[in-house]
């Protein structure tokens, strides 16, 4: 897995560019090969919370900030405007799979960033529709105004998407 040019981009350049001092960080979807980046994130100040639907894969997730529950969920499992920064990586497709699901997840997300905050979705073509055909998807600027992550990051020798999202100021 770290070989592939996705999560070398991940590893190498996003996660080192949204992980500054004092930024709240939620990864979603622990594996084992998600572990690492956990320190990736809290290594340069940033604080990292987990969110994992599966039980058994608590301990790839956060040692003191994990919760075990759904996506669909996450408005409530968290606090209102609680993260600078959601990472959704793996996530729509493989289980997330309807577009009722994804759409009640972005609401979610929505409320448990911050006004301001990025939503980083990625996800696979070949596994599920394309995010911005999600009414949720509104809520957010459908490119982010973060300089740097302003665009879509595709891949030519995958069908990994990089899309990230700032969520409109709501007040």
């Amino acid at each position: 897995m770290p070989h592939r040019p996705d999560r070398k981009l991940l590893v190498g350049w996003i996660l080192p560019e949204l992980s500054q001092p004092g930024t709240t960080i939620l990864w979603v979807g622990c594996q084992p090969y998600t572990r690492p980046y956990l320190d990736a994130i809290e290594r340069p100040g940033a604080k990292c919370w987990t969110l994992e639907i599966d039980p058994s894969a608590r301990r790839w997730g956060h040692p003191r900030r994990h919760i075990v529950g759904d996506l669909q969920m996450v408005g409530t499992l968290y606090l209102p405007c609680q993260f600078d920064v959601a990472l959704v990586n793996g996530v729509f497709g493989y289980g997330l799979n309807t577009q009722s699901g994804q759409n009640k997840a972005i609401e979610g997300l929505a409320r448990v960033l911050k006004p301001g905050g990025l939503l980083m979705l990625g996800w696979n073509t070949h596994r599920t529709s394309d995010p911005l055909g999600l009414s949720a998807i509104e809520r957010f600027y459908i490119r982010s105004q973060r300089p740097g992550f302003e665009q879509r990051i595709t891949f030519p020798e995958s069908t990994h998407v990089y899309d990230f999202f700032g969520l409109h100021d709501q007040t």
